[in-house]
């Protein structure tokens, strides 16, 4: 399972980024490029607890149905409604927000994986090991919803 935490993980997250355009169109949901960039940004921030959430009751809080979906299942393309506090940084210089989640990803990499970490608004207090799944997971997910 690909994790923040792995280097080769991250890198290739970032080549993936980097190979975006602004101009990329989704293969499912609402979101252009630069909207999808701001999000995937909005999430990490959340999870790096810069961004605070509130919780949201559902099955997803109990332990199986998590690992779960945090580990096993693909997400689904365009059925899981996203929370507003992960949609919350408008879009601004493509660059310049491109540069932020490279950053964001760099400096999630530096936390301690068993230290306190945030806890996420559908799942709860989850890991830092969870977060780094969940991570990786959410950015390969938008990239391939850009065809990157």
């Amino acid at each position: 399972m690909p994790t923040l935490f792995a280097a080769d993980a991250r890198a290739e997250l970032k080549r993936r980024l980097a190979s975006l355009t602004p101009e990329a169109r989704a293969q499912w949901g609402r979101m252009n490029a630069p909207q999808m960039v701001c999000h995937v940004a909005d999430q990490l921030r959340v999870a790096l607890g810069e961004v605070t959430t509130r919780p949201r009751l559902n099955f997803l809080r109990f332990q199986p149905f998590r690992q779960l979906f945090v580990h096993w299942l693909p997400w689904p393309k365009g059925k899981v409604p996203t929370v507003p506090e992960m949609q919350s940084s408008p879009p601004g210089d493509w660059d310049a927000d491109r540069a932020a989640v490279a950053d964001l990803i760099d400096r999630f990499a530096t936390r301690v994986p068993g230290g306190a970490w945030a806890p996420h608004p559908g799942f709860g207090k989850v890991s830092g090991r969870e977060w780094g799944a969940i991570c990786a997971k959410h950015l390969d997910h938008h990239f391939r919803q850009f065809g990157v």
